[in-house]
């Protein structure tokens, strides 16, 4: 859940059509100057109509044609953009999430839109290191091991070999304190092996 500053009634106030959210999400991202991109080239750049709508851009450097959603999560889709700030608005601050369900309700689509739109807002959200990278800052870490009592087992699935770790995996866990999580299925519990494995996450 995020806090926020605006209400829903201010939201759809500011934005009550998909003009003013284009206008909006433009000088967010391009500061009022169109941006190709494909060359990243500024000089060049011509804002046009196709079809009698507003929003499109012409790179002349490499002939391109573009709009705000080109490279983000609105492209190819035929969602208007207010609806589309209107379902991030939810996202990001419904207590306990929000199924396509309730979405498609919400903001009047389909449901098979509404859960293809909060895929592309989950996978916006996440944070870089959910893509496998380091992690950063104050990392707490521990060793467990993970597989049921042998006294649990069916004869036939029983190790026979003495209690305790028998038969368990060895599993590390490293969290960064208010950020990602990290498992690793381990060969042994060695101080060496430990040490590796954490070396190379952080």
């Amino acid at each position: 859940m995020c806090k926020v500053s605006i209400s829903a009634y201010d939201l759809m106030r500011k934005f009550p059509d998909e003009e003013s959210a284009r206008l909006y999400l433009e000088e967010k991202r391009w500061n009022g100057k169109p941006v190709c991109p494909k060359c990243g080239s500024i000089k060049g750049q011509h804002k046009k109509r196709r079809d009698g709508k507003a929003g499109y851009c012409f790179c002349y450097p490499c002939g391109v044609v573009y709009t705000v959603r080109t490279g983000t999560i609105f492209e190819r889709s035929h969602v208007p953009l207010d609806k589309w700030l209107f379902a991030i608005y939810l996202v990001v601050t419904a207590r306990k999430g929000i199924s396509s369900l309730q979405l498609s309700k919400e903001i009047g689509v389909t449901q098979k839109t509404a859960w293809l739109m909060l895929q592309r807002i989950r996978e916006a959200c996440k944070d870089d290191n959910d893509k496998g990278g380091f992690l950063r800052g104050i990392v707490e870490a521990g060793e467990t091991y993970i597989g049921g009592k042998e006294s649990n087992k069916h004869d036939s699935r029983k190790l026979k070999a003495g209690r305790g770790i028998i038969g368990k995996i060895a599993v590390l866990g490293m969290r960064e304190r208010g950020g990602s999580f990290r498992g690793k299925v381990l060969e042994d519990t060695t101080a060496n092996t430990i040490h590796a494995e954490l070396n190379a996450l952080l």
